[in-house]
């Protein structure tokens, strides 16, 4: 359809045209029809014109009550669909709008100040005067420098903002500045550094790396800042230096570091060589063996012997190593310091030993004693079994010298009542007895002795140490006992002494780590777990030590659990004595039997967890772990009571001494 058409003619025009042919299809952006329009808009209101085209475009828009205003638009020959919008675009931006994409055919007419601020979809078509948003990811190039190169080229009503989280460029503009903005951006983006490397004859590789920094850093300061962007770094195996950035600024510190190495060569013939973490004295041996191994003339020389004016010495109270010698040799020799003065890990090794017992025991028993006194013709007959039981004869002893003391000058009833309360005292367990003395003098006695124990044991104990990679380590919690070794009397009894010797008992862990290949530890394990059981037996003084102890090396991989050994006893004895013949006799036999059973279970495991710790984010976290279970256990065992563990830490940092400090007042005496 051609020909000439007022605003309102085209809407009544596409009314008879739906009513006969059916709506028209919605149009996609850039999508031409068949059909075709010539546009005639004479001072023409803007809604009208915006009506209008919604008709011819199937496109619904969302006006904004401040678009308001007449265009003029003539065109003479015919225009598709998708003409007609992108001339309806581009006379919104000539009258102050922009269309801004909400959604698929949907545009929000707004003025073009607020277009930024309207929500503009990321991606889609790129249509001129559509605005959108674009995210743009650099690799190279910060996004903060990207944003002022690219300023210039953003329209009055656009906006650019750099995300320095993902080194982001978020670009919000006409389709046809996004477009351009974004060929500049990956124009920039492009990775033209070169890596080099350089050999040095006379410096260190650590030291030039270093004098290459700062004077980096200074040229940051100054116009020339292109050599900032060069990353250096030091490769000591071979004496050199990589450097990589951008050509001209790779050349430039090439060019530094050649002329600093040149310079740096003299006749000087010694070095002062500070260490970091390495112990000079365990050092300097090292140092000569491999001084004598690079002298083709150390065999002759002899074995003491360091290259000819060579030597390396030691200096304590700086932990640094002299050396003095050939260039080369002190070169040779910088560059083995160097990669022997490196951090070494720590390991933090925590033991867990667990031990569970309990044991039952039962006693029951009788003993009896019958004898005569004096020309009495009753024969004497006394039994007595097991450790703890009664003796009857001590009993009996003390009551015939109680009985005899009045006429018998010989008799000592003290001697008599010392032993029979010294067998009283040594039994356990219940007693029940009779017994006493006839007219006729007959004595006799009977004892029932019966005990019954129950012992449970749970302990737990959980020593750790922190050592350093390849150093021993040794912890001991426990008492020292004194354990007699020897007794001895002089002449006639006199000037008698004993010696005595102090043994370690407690819990005491013995280990050395050695950190291989994947974080794998080989540990060297002495672990000693010992007790004081108790006396040996009732005279005998001297002490029973329980001793439990592991000698092992094993491998175990960083932070896990893995046990050591252990002891898994059930021990059940049965002991029955009884006097031949008579215990046989059914029920009566009782009287002359002893019955003793006991039940023994320990389960003992030992397991241990090895973790290592590289850097100080690792101590820290371990460290952190540990006081917060011993605060959580301080707090619990004072109930508030005293100094927290907080508050002295605390105390300390601010530089007070916290057990410094008076004792809190005593409340008076007597009534208030």
């Amino acid at each position: 359809m051609t020909g000439l058409f007022s605003a309102r003619a085209c809407a009544a025009l596409a009314l008879a045209a739906a009513m006969v042919l059916g709506p028209l299809p919605a149009a996609a952006p850039f999508q031409a029809h068949a059909q075709e329009h010539t546009l005639n808009f004479r001072n023409a209101d803007i809604q009208a014109f915006i009506d209008d085209v919604s008709i011819v475009t199937g496109y619904t828009f969302i006006v904004d009550p401040d678009v308001r205003g007449t265009v003029t638009i003539t065109s003479q020959s015919p225009l598709t669909e998708a003409e007609v919008f992108q001339v309806f675009l581009a006379t919104l931006r000539t009258h102050g709008f922009a269309a801004v994409r909400t959604a698929p055919g949907v545009f929000q007419i707004v003025p073009e100040a607020d277009g930024p601020r309207a929500g503009p979809r990321a991606g889609g078509e790129r249509e001129g005067d559509i605005f959108l948003t674009s995210v743009v990811r650099l690799e190279n190039v910060s996004a903060r420098e990207a944003i002022r190169s690219v300023g210039p080229l953003v329209s009055p009503s656009g906006a650019v903002n750099a995300s320095e989280a993902g080194n982001l460029v978020v670009i919000v503009d006409y389709g046809s500045n996004v477009s351009a903005i974004e060929d500049v951006l990956v124009a920039m983006d492009r990775d033209t550094s070169v890596v080099e490397m350089v050999t040095l004859d006379n410096v260190s590789a650590d030291e030039m790396s270093r004098i290459l920094d700062r004077m980096r850093e200074s040229l940051v300061t100054g116009e020339d800042s292109r050599s900032a962007s060069v990353n250096i770094a030091a490769v000591p195996a071979s004496n050199s230096i990589l450097l990589r950035g951008s050509p001209d600024s790779v050349a430039q510190m090439i060019s530094l570091a050649r002329r600093v190495d040149a310079v740096s060569q003299s006749s000087q013939t010694f070095r002062v060589i500070y260490l970091n973490h390495a112990d000079g004295e365990t050092l300097l041996p090292i140092l000569e063996q491999f001084a004598r191994a690079i002298d083709p003339a150390a065999g002759a020389e002899g074995a003491g012997a360091a290259r000819s004016g060579t030597s390396i010495a030691f200096h304590r109270a700086t932990n640094a190593i002299i050396v003095n010698g050939d260039p080369e040799v002190l070169r040779e020799l910088d560059l083995v310091i160097r990669q022997l003065d490196i951090r070494r890990p720590q390991v933090m090794i925590e033991a867990i030993i667990v031990e569970i017992s309990d044991g039952a025991a039962r006693d029951l028993g009788v003993q009896y004693i019958l004898a005569g006194d004096g020309d009495d013709a009753v024969p004497f007959s006394y039994s007595r079994f097991g450790d703890n039981q009664v003796d009857l004869l001590a009993l009996t002893g003390a009551l015939a010298g109680v009985d005899s003391s009045d006429d018998d000058d010989t008799a000592n009833p003290v001697s008599l009542r010392q032993a029979a309360i010294a067998s009283l005292l040594g039994s356990s367990g219940g007693l029940i007895g009779i017994g006493g003395q006839t007219d006729d003098g007959t004595l006799f006695g009977l004892i029932l002795n019966a005990l019954e124990t129950d012992t449970d044991s749970n302990v737990l104990s959980k020593p750790s140490v922190m050592v350093l990679d390849n150093e021993e380590a040794s912890i001991l919690v426990g008492q020292e006992i004194p354990i007699t070794t020897g007794e001895a009397l002089g002449s006639n009894n006199t000037n008698p002494f004993r010696t005595i010797e102090r043994q370690d008992v407690g819990v005491q862990l013995d280990v050395t780590p050695q950190i291989n290949e994947g974080d794998t530890i080989r540990l060297t394990i002495r672990q000693e777990v010992s007790s004081i059981a108790g006396p040996v037996s009732a005279g005998f003084s001297e002490l029973i030590t329980n001793q439990r102890e592991i000698q092992t090396t094993v491998l175990a991989d960083d932070g896990e659990i893995i046990v050591l050994g252990g002891l898994i006893e059930n021990d059940d004895q049965y002991r029955d004595e009884s006097v031949p013949f008579l215990g046989d006799i059914p029920a009566l036999g009782r009287l002359f039997r002893y019955e003793s059973q006991s039940q023994q279970r320990r389960n003992l495991m030992v397991f241990i967890r090895p973790q290592i710790i590289r850097s100080a984010q690792d101590m820290r976290g371990v460290t952190r772990q540990n006081y917060t279970t011993m605060t959580a256990a301080q707090n619990a065992a004072t109930r508030g009571n005293g100094s927290s563990l907080d508050q002295i830490v605390d105390m300390m940092l601010d530089g007070q001494d916290p057990f410094d400090r008076p004792l809190p007042a005593q409340p008076a005496e007597g009534p208030q």
